[in-house]
């Protein structure tokens, strides 16, 4: 029986620059960081107190073979998208784009509240999403 969906996945093509991103201009929290082997590099960020973690995975060929390493770097910026709950949609565009954060939609009435919608540095899309008060 499935309990509880614990991380998603992203492909990215550094490591270092999508931790900024997601940490800096997004205000996200590094929950883990270690290299098991030589080359391999596990890196997981998430929103403060959320329990599913993002995996930051970039494509490495001499790790995983030259095959998984091409289809996944062909899906960088393609990651189906991520939905994250916010408490004043266009208020957190307004700080996102002083960041730097693109925003694709500006914030905009759906019958389930307000959402808006921005990419991260490679064009994955991440929708936020406002409920209803």
């Amino acid at each position: 029986m499935i309990e509880d969906m614990t991380h998603v996945m992203i492909f990215v093509k550094d490591y270092n620059e999508a931790l900024d991103f997601y940490t800096n201009k997004l205000g996200f929290v590094k929950v883990t960081d270690v290299i098991p082997t030589p080359g391999w590099r596990f890196l997981s960020v998430a929103p403060k107190g959320q329990g599913t973690e993002i995996i930051l995975h970039m494509p490495n060929a001499a790790i995983e073979g030259e095959a998984e390493a091409k289809m996944e770097t062909e899906l960088i910026g393609k990651t189906p998208a991520l939905m994250f709950k916010v408490d004043d949609c266009k208020k957190t565009c307004d700080e996102l784009r002083s960041k730097g954060v693109m925003i694709i939609e500006e914030p905009f009435s759906a019958p389930y509240g307000i959402q808006a919608l921005i990419v991260d540095l490679y064009g994955n899309p991440l929708w936020l999403i406002e409920h209803p008060k």
